[in-house]
């Protein structure tokens, strides 16, 4: 375990006072710009989580063989909590859901299997022009002009 100790001490020493040779750059290549990606990735709830996860096994630690007894004085709770919790309202939830969704995507369904059904089923509307009449014209333009 020293001897392990030792090289990473020696892999940051070339790293922090000789970045321009070869070998520094091979160490950061394998050392440093995986870990900088995986870093960089962490979103503020991955901190968060980190943190509870940290708090957590920290009590752990802390309280020692105690922490099942602590455990233990919570079941009951937790039993009560999870009673009161109803999954069928949580169905009845859904389905109201589901109603609204399909209320108000309806039209757009309704398109949609027409668009997906072939032509020949389709119900085709035709259009009916009505004639226009023609203008009664047959009286010459300037009779009322000459009067």
């Amino acid at each position: 375990m020293l001897i392990v100790g030792a090289v990473l001490i020696a892999c940051i020493v070339i790293l922090r006072w000789w970045p321009e040779l070869p070998l520094a750059r091979a160490l950061a290549a394998v050392l440093v710009v995986p870990a900088a990606r995986k870093l960089a990735g962490l979103t503020p709830g991955h901190w968060l989580l980190f943190v509870i996860v940290s708090a957590a096994t920290g009590t752990v630690l802390w309280m020692g063989g105690d922490m099942m007894i602590v455990s233990a004085l919570g079941a009951p709770e937790l039993a009560g909590v999870l009673a009161v919790i109803d999954v069928a309202a949580y169905l009845d939830a859904m389905l109201a859901a589901f109603a609204v969704a399909g209320a108000v995507r309806g039209t757009a369904v309704r398109l949609w299997v027409a668009r997906l059904l072939p032509r020949s089923r389709r119900r085709r509307t035709r259009r009916v022009r009505v004639a226009r009449k023609a203008a009664n014209d047959d009286g010459p333009a300037g009779v009322w002009l000459a009067a």
